[in-house]
């Protein structure tokens, strides 16, 4: 009973020091270069490559499904 309750508060302790270290990270500066940035942080670049691939993506779903099995008759 012991070791459970050990391994337990480990855990919690694991837990609160994770959030602690990842609240307290300094945040990266950034410095201006030119390039603009979407609302989400991402260039204008990632972006162009977000959206080419969500057309890709779109364009898939779009196109008939094959189906690849065939429903031929075994003999012999």
């Amino acid at each position: 009973m012991r070791l459970a309750r050990l391994a337990a508060m480990g855990l919690a302790i694991g837990v609160i020091a994770g959030f602690a270290i990842a609240l307290l990270r300094p945040r990266p500066i950034t410095v201006s270069t030119g390039v603009t940035t979407t609302p989400g942080g991402r260039t204008s670049a990632e972006s162009d490559a977000d959206d080419q691939l969500w057309d890709q993506f779109r364009k898939a779903e779009e196109t008939p499904v094959v189906e690849l099995r065939s429903h031929r008759k075994v003999t012999g």
